[in-house]
């Protein structure tokens, strides 16, 4: 498994420009995955609003499990 690791500064989010090619052929398949750094204040508010109404962590996982098993 191949790993490559590069910080950028995002100009458009739809398009991750790297510094330098990568050692992969056409057509390959890979995976991706992105970590922002910063706060996001939806996401905060989301987790306030969900504290505010006294659930917890286990009850929104719990939620989530039951949602994902009822499609």
């Amino acid at each position: 498994m191949y790993s490559y690791k590069e910080t950028l500064t995002i100009n458009d989010p739809s398009i991750l420009k790297l510094a330098h090619p990568l050692p992969l052929v056409k057509g390959q398949q890979v995976e991706v995955l992105v970590l922002a750094t910063g706060k996001d204040v939806d996401l905060e508010n989301i987790r306030d609003a969900v504290a505010a109404r006294g659930l917890s962590e286990s009850d929104v996982s719990e939620a989530i499990s039951w949602a994902r098993g009822a499609s």
